[in-house]
């Protein structure tokens, strides 16, 4: 199915207009709302006549949300909600409910990564393996997706990587599950997604198509075997939370009994907040499509899914999509709430509770009453305020009214005051950055001991999950308060101060980099350098190679979220900011959008500055994707020399084939090796095109094979395919159609797993320049049609140049020659227009006009061996 009738598919329905930036101002009491939310949505779901699962126009009624100030609690309430959930607590007056199973995922989406689709959808899947081990559709169609969409690297490598992903799939061995299920599908062994080679894996996932088309696999989920067949990119993958809520679904039925399934989203104004909302468009469609789970979203705003001014930002909009969480609704749950400040009498009560001695309250009450007064109900300023009292007890001080009160500012001042000075600057440094650990701390502050950093996190205003490898974090609100409270401190650091140390924080996270085991460690260490580099700063060449080492993994959509402009920014992160938006822009297919972005993006920069040359690096790209040759080869001859050299190089002797410019092409390449095996069979491949266009195809056929060997040896699937169609293309040429016919069957069928349709057009061109040598004139008039016509399906303009070298051939072989020089002429219009594959007009005019027109066509062409001795082979060829 084509990728905007999947989107309709899922989509289908009305969405509102309507608009209201109302807000709610009700006491509901949370942990209530939470208890009453669960039972109406399982009664919800077991009432309805046609299970929104399959009715996607429904609305959706799965949504809870908590939103308030930063500091209120949202998060605390977020766990405590968990652990009433898992502990059943609140629903044993419901029937049926205390014998049902509970289920909980938890997300926090500030963290780095988190809200990455992969990781979100196997966090999720994890979650429900708790339940049970079958999960089927969801797991066949993952598989399908992960050979396609990761070749070559095994699943298991990618849940390692990130802590939080590893924790929970290590828990009910995530990976086992899916391969089981999936060879169990089969009724054959399978290893493809824990490390079996790329091909096999291929194998398996046409095995699965294979069975979906034969109707022969989970034939009754409804858009199963659309999404199986769609390509196996981020847009496909976001629809497949249904098949997670179908599996689901399908055991309710099974069963007859529900389980409490709970996701609980926290900090969720990190994705509202952002400029660009796709990565909440991708969470809301897991959301909307598995409407039996129930959601617990807490963040600093409401979510404005119902209001109508969304839409096209995000897809499932309106009221009718969400009537739970329009403004109007006050009553059914679940849905919106504020949550408010606590009430003079609950924070009387905390700080009662907080410190007691012999059974009573160790805070007095005169006490009580001022932080009362001051905090107004913020929690986060009443655990500071105990944790000051604790201090001036330590200190043997006797705490009294006057210690207390004010601002939360000056709380956090206090908070800072109270500390030694080692943990001071340690409370700093923590505050400069999102995560630490101890050794980020030392790298931090180097003459600190370790029992100082030892000391500091023990103390109560860190959190701890070691989820993340770096597991200690300061709250949001109260890192704002330290960096304001800190200026007014005797000792406070100066702005200079902070640029100091992020830069020695920037370096050790360059380090970790440069040793992390996986490519999502990269990503987290480079998130957290960015926003050091533009909050105070700082910058190091580290994140131009982390960045270019992650665009060349495909890992393009995990860099750079939410890198709005910073105070303090640099030339070298605006220009960072500039590639990455390149980036994106050039591999969502907007080159043109592309070449704006980075148009000059590194004017500040010196020219040998790394962030000046990733730039102007992926400039060239963009503009080779825009067609513009020449410029791009005048950027890449810029960077010879630099970080980026290997690049260059292999661009611009792409650059000088593509203008005939052959034996240097060719020196340059066979002095080359390439540092690892996708850029030797690159180089490889360039090589045979060399000596092909030469009509040496004896030569290279044997670099092509070359190259299909080493892709072989490698599993690079898609490597390989793109050399047997070149291979294809060079044995047309003696008519052997024993040897293109393998070619071509071999390269169609890794194709039709790793899909290229550039490629596809190669082989067609070949198949017809096969025919036409071997006058079967029929089916060459044929395949050049159909060359055409795939070329124009993917605008791939250099598609027609092959197309006409065929029908050239045509023209020849039945004698209509004025014919093919029509279609010679069109060809130079062509190929002139567009600075490349100009040798193609010399090739076919010295079939119509002889050797001495041919060559003084294009004098400038440097045939490999000389004008005569090439032309002459490819004159031999037609004579043949």
């Amino acid at each position: 199915m084509a990728r905007a009738n999947l989107r309709a598919a899922f989509m289908s329905g009305v969405t509102s207009t309507i608009t209201a930036q109302q807000v709610f101002t009700d006491r509901t009491d949370e942990t209530a709302a939470f208890n009453r939310s669960l039972v109406a949505l399982h009664q919800t779901l077991d009432t309805a006549e046609v299970s929104p699962v399959v009715d996607r126009v429904q609305g959706r009624r799965n949504v809870l949300t908590f939103y308030g100030v930063g500091g209120i609690g949202k998060t605390t309430l977020s766990h405590e909600l968990e652990r009433r959930l898992l502990a059943g607590e609140g629903l044993d007056d419901v029937a049926n409910e205390e014998q049902s199973e509970a289920v909980s995922v938890r997300i926090d989406v500030s963290e780095e990564g988190a809200s990455d689709l992969e990781n979100l959808l196997l966090r999720l899947r994890a979650g429900l393996g708790q339940l049970d081990n079958e999960w089927p559709a969801f797991d066949l169609a993952l598989a399908s997706y992960w050979v396609r969409a990761h070749p070559g690297e095994a699943l298991q490598e990618f849940l390692d990587a990130s802590p939080a992903t590893r924790r929970a799939s290590r828990g009910v061995r995530l990976g086992e599950q899916i391969a089981g299920n999936v060879a169990q599908a089969l009724s054959s062994d399978f290893g493809g997604l824990a490390g079996m080679a790329q091909r096999a894996a291929l194998g398996t996932y046409r095995a699965i198509r294979d069975r979906v088309r034969e109707g022969r696999l989970l034939s009754e989920c409804e858009l199963f075997a659309e999404l199986i067949e769609a390509e196996a990119d981020y847009e496909t993958l976001s629809f497949f939370p249904y098949l997670l809520a179908w599996d689901l679904e399908r055991k309710v039925r099974r069963r007859n009994k529900r389980p409490r399934m709970c996701v609980f989203l926290d900090t969720f104004e990190v994705l509202g907040g952002q400029g660009d909302r796709t990565a909440e468009r991708y969470v809301q469609r897991c959301v909307y499509l598995m409407p039996n789970v129930l959601f617990v979203i807490t963040g600093r705003n409401r979510v404005d899914w119902a209001d109508g001014g969304t839409s096209g930002e995000l897809d499932f909009t309106g009221p009718e999509r969400w009537p739970n969480l329009h403004f109007s609704n006050q009553t059914a749950e679940p849905r919106q709430h504020l949550v408010g400040y606590l009430s003079d009498s609950d924070a009387d009560s905390y700080l009662q509770e907080a410190l007691t001695q012999d059974g009573t309250s160790a805070i007095p009450p005169e006490v009580r009453s001022r932080i009362i007064s001051g905090g107004q109900g913020l929690p986060l300023y009443l655990d500071l305020s105990v944790s000051h009292f604790v201090e001036l007890l330590a200190r043997g001080s006797q705490p009294a009214v006057e210690h207390f009160g004010g601002t939360f500012t000056a709380v956090a001042k206090r908070s800072i005051r109270d500390l030694p000075r080692e943990e001071r600057d340690l409370v700093r440094t923590a505050a400069l950055v999102d995560r630490v650990d101890a050794a980020l701390l030392r790298a931090g502050q180097p003459t600190l001991s370790d029992g100082s950093v030892a000391r500091f996190l023990r103390r109560p205003f860190l959190t701890h999950d070691d989820a993340y490898e770096l597991p200690y974090a300061l709250h949001g609100a109260l890192r704002a308060a330290i960096s304001e409270a800190d200026r007014g401190l005797p000792d406070g650091w100066s702005d200079r101060d902070r640029a100091e140390v992020a830069a020695r924080l920037l370096r050790r996270l360059g380090e970790r980099s440069q040793t992390a085991t996986g490519r999502a460690a990269v990503a987290q260490a480079l998130e957290s350098g960015l926003k050091l580099s533009r909050d105070h700063g700082v910058f190091d060449d580290w994140m131009a190679r982390a960045t270019q080492h992650l665009v060349e993994a495909g890992q393009w959509t995990a860099i750079g979220t939410n890198l709005d402009g910073g105070p303090a920014e640099l030339p070298e992160f605006r220009a960072m900011r500039a590639a990455i938006e390149g980036v994106w822009l050039r591999r969502t297919g907007r080159a043109v959008e592309a070449v704006e972005a980075l148009d000059g993006a590194d004017a500040d920069l010196a020219p040998e500055s790394l962030p000046g040359q990733l730039v102007r690096l992926h400039l060239a790209h963009a503009l080779r994707n825009q067609g513009d040759y020449t410029r791009a080869a005048g950027i890449y001859r810029q960077l010879l020399g630099g970080e980026f050299a290997t690049d260059a190089d292999y661009w611009l002797s792409d650059y000088d084939y593509l203008n005939g410019r052959f034996t240097t092409a060719l020196s340059t390449l066979r002095n080359q090796r390439a540092g690892d095996v996708a850029h030797e069979g690159e180089r490889l491949r360039l090589i045979g095109h060399i000596l092909r266009v030469n009509a040496r195809f004896d030569d290279a056929a044997a670099s092509y094979n070359e190259a299909i060997t080493l892709a072989r040896n490698a599993d690079l699937a898609a490597a390989e395919a793109k050399a047997l169609a070149n291979l294809a293309q060079t044995a047309c040429w003696s008519g052997d159609t024993a040897t293109v016919s393998n070619a071509a069957a071999r390269g169609r069928e890794l194709l039709d797993l790793v899909p290229n349709p550039v490629e596809l057009v190669k082989i067609r061109s070949a198949e017809a320049v096969c025919w036409a040598m071997a006058d079967e004139l029929a089916k060459a008039r044929e395949a050049v049609a159909d060359t055409r016509r795939l070329a124009d399906a993917i605008s791939y303009r250099g598609g027609h140049n092959l197309a006409d070298v065929a029908q050239v051939l045509i023209g020849v072989s039945t004698g209509d020659h004025d014919g093919a020089r029509r279609t010679r002429d069109a060809l130079d219009e062509r190929t002139r227009a567009s600075g490349g594959n100009i040798y193609w007009v010399s090739v076919v005019t010295s079939w119509l006009d002889g050797l001495a027109s041919a060559a003084a066509w294009h004098p400038t062409i440097d045939w490999v061996d000389g004008a005569d001795a090439a032309l002459g082979r490819w004159v031999a060829v037609v004579a043949a």
